[in-house]
């Protein structure tokens, strides 16, 4: 039962070594069989690890024999967030027994949390700029019809309204973009080839980008997923468009669908042969507003994240060697669903 939950354990014996590791926990800190039996300070001696020893040892000295907190750790670049609770053993005259310790996972939680707080502030940014954008762009017309005696006079008015349109416009494109992201329509899900999907977007660069070379490979056993294809559609063409941009429109990006995990998971693919993504950069690409690019406004990658996430599917990031990089969405596969018919 231990090597199938999803959260990890940890036990200790009275002295303070470790007695069981269950595969989530040894996951987590990247440890292995070996470590069973060692003393925790030398299991746990990486410094930012230490603070499981520390919250161990505190068992031994509450009352209640319960200590718990958050803990930070790195993995692959990107930061992870536990929640720790370790509780003591007492044998039957109340002695300590030794502790277990229990780590949950908050990441993805946190960022759901902090998806919901954004999507509540970009309502109400959207809410606030755009009442007055229309009046302002109505007098900006009407000032031009009215205004300009003097064929230089006409030059400014129009010149400075124009100005005034152009930038409402702009503004009223970034309110669009708040607005979509704030109140993503409800999926409607059906069953769903993928590979259509992915075909029809890489031939839509292939049409705009004639240097672009964007290659697609799809698994023959790939089954009829129940999904909202309009969505995954936007979900695929975000990822692609960021591969595009990251070889500036020349290079190379292949998009590649698979089974995995015992025909459970269905995959997608979206690799570049880019410059990657420093590993400082990638925890905050999935942040609404975060974007490197010079036009961007930092809500694709969020938008596919929730796209992702309310299919019950996963999103990360990886490295893509000798260089560039990898987004990989995987859908859970329903029990019954029969293979899709290949392509011709």
């Amino acid at each position: 039962m231990l090597d199938t939950i999803t959260a990890g354990v940890v036990s200790f014996d009275p002295e303070g070594r470790v007695t069981t590791i269950n595969r989530a926990a040894a996951r987590m800190f990247s440890l292995d069989e070996a470590s069973v039996g060692k003393p925790l300070e030398t299991v746990f001696a990486r410094g930012e690890l230490a603070e499981v020893a520390t919250l161990v040892l505190r068992t031994r000295r509450l009352r209640t024999g319960v200590a718990e907190r958050e803990l930070t750790l790195a993995r692959d670049g990107v930061s992870v967030t536990l929640l720790a609770m370790a509780t003591a053993l007492r044998g039957p005259d109340g002695e300590y027994g030794g502790a277990v310790a229990v780590f949950d996972d908050l990441t993805e939680l946190l960022k759901a949390q902090r998806l919901a707080a954004w999507r509540e502030v970009a309502q109400r940014i959207a809410h606030e700029i755009k009442n007055p954008l229309t009046p302002i762009q109505l007098s900006a017309q009407r000032l031009r019809r009215r205004l300009g005696g003097t064929p230089q006079e006409r030059e400014l008015v129009n010149e400075c309204t124009e100005t005034i349109i152009q930038e409402v416009d702009a503004l009223k494109r970034l309110v669009d973009e708040f607005s979509r992201f704030a109140r993503m329509p409800a999926p409607a899900p059906r069953p769903t080839d993928l590979r259509p999907i992915v075909d029809g977007v890489a031939a839509l660069y292939r049409d705009s980008h004639p240097a672009l070379s964007i290659a697609t490979h799809h698994a023959e056993d790939l089954p009829m997923l129940e999904v909202d294809p309009d969505h995954l559609k936007r979900a695929v063409q975000n990822l692609v468009d960021n591969a595009v941009t990251a070889v500036a429109g020349v290079g190379e990006v292949e998009v590649e669908t698979a089974l995995v995990d015992d025909g459970r998971r269905a995959r997608i693919v979206v690799s570049d042969r880019g410059p990657g993504i420093p590993a400082g950069e990638r925890e905050k690409l999935f942040r609404p507003y975060y974007s490197t690019k010079v036009s961007g406004m930092g809500l694709g990658l969020a938008i596919v994240q929730e796209i992702v996430a309310e299919h019950g599917g996963s999103l990360r990031l990886e490295d893509n060697p000798p260089h560039g990089s990898r987004f990989v969405i995987e859908l859970p596969v329903a029990p019954a669903t029969s293979p899709a018919p290949v392509s011709a």
